[in-house]
């Protein structure tokens, strides 16, 4: 049975959440963070990537199996907003997002601490 006759589909997914949130961070932490937010981006856009390459084969050349490929290909990359390409890609702009704040917040801390940026990170001597 064909999808477009009834047969097959995809149940809508809602986003848990879709509002702004904030971070809020010490500025001796922001090296860190910025590191940790800087790895995760370069694992979506690895998987990013991925995605836009994924070539879905017809299992079974066959017009079912070929219309299966087509909605697979679809749904993955597809317009949808709830598609596993849009997703990634929407994360991965949350993440360039952040990890430019965060330099921002590093430099201008930087400006206004001077030299004992240095220090950042590092617990007093007691």
């Amino acid at each position: 049975m064909f999808a477009a006759d009834g047969g097959g589909g995809f149940a809508p997914v809602e986003s848990a959440y879709a509002g702004t949130q904030t971070l809020r961070i010490e500025p001796s932490a922001i090296p860190e963070a910025l590191a940790a937010f800087r790895a995760a981006f370069a694992q979506v856009s690895e998987k990013v990537t991925a995605l836009n390459g994924l070539e879905v084969p017809s299992w079974a050349d066959d017009p079912i199996s070929d219309e299966a490929a087509m909605l697979f290909v679809e749904r993955t990359n597809g317009g949808g907003a709830d598609s596993a390409s849009k997703c990634l890609h929407g994360y991965q702009q949350q993440l360039q997002a952040v990890i430019s704040a965060l330099e921002s917040a590093q430099a201008a801390y930087t400006l206004t601490e001077g030299t004992n940026s240095a220090m950042w990170g590092k617990s007093p001597k007691a």
